[in-house]
């Protein structure tokens, strides 16, 4: 896969992850009939293919479902991962990582920035 095919890959990707978490119908339509699911969000499914829809549970980074679409394609039996809900990291920051998102570090000089009015 050259680099513009992953590029609409991972849009396609992108997209079929976005509106499964916002529509359940679609996120019903994913599980029931993948193949028109994918073409609806532009994932061209080879002719015969078996789509194996999976529930990631975290296990698996972009580029594996990449190498996982591009291997289904050509045995024809594409993975994809599809988790029932967004995987977001909810770990609670610490004292420091909270104070320089508030404003606390004091490792930035304002004069460095382009929009500084000080100089």
């Amino acid at each position: 896969m050259d680099a513009s095919e992953r590029s609409e890959f991972v849009g396609a990707y992108t997209k079929l992850l976005t509106n499964a978490w916002s529509d359940e119908a679609f996120m019903q339509r994913v599980r029931a009939h993948p193949t028109e699911a994918l073409e609806e969000v532009g994932l061209s499914v080879p002719a015969g293919a078996k789509i194996d829809i999976r529930d990631s549970q975290g296990e698996g980074s972009l580029d594996d479902q990449v190498k996982l679409w591009e291997e289904g394609t050509s045995t024809g039996t594409i993975t994809l991962y599809v988790p029932d809900v967004p995987q977001i990291d909810t770990a609670e920051l610490s004292e420091s990582e909270l104070a320089g998102v508030a404003g606390g570090d004091t490792t930035y000089c304002c004069c460095c920035s382009p929009c500084c009015t000080c100089t």
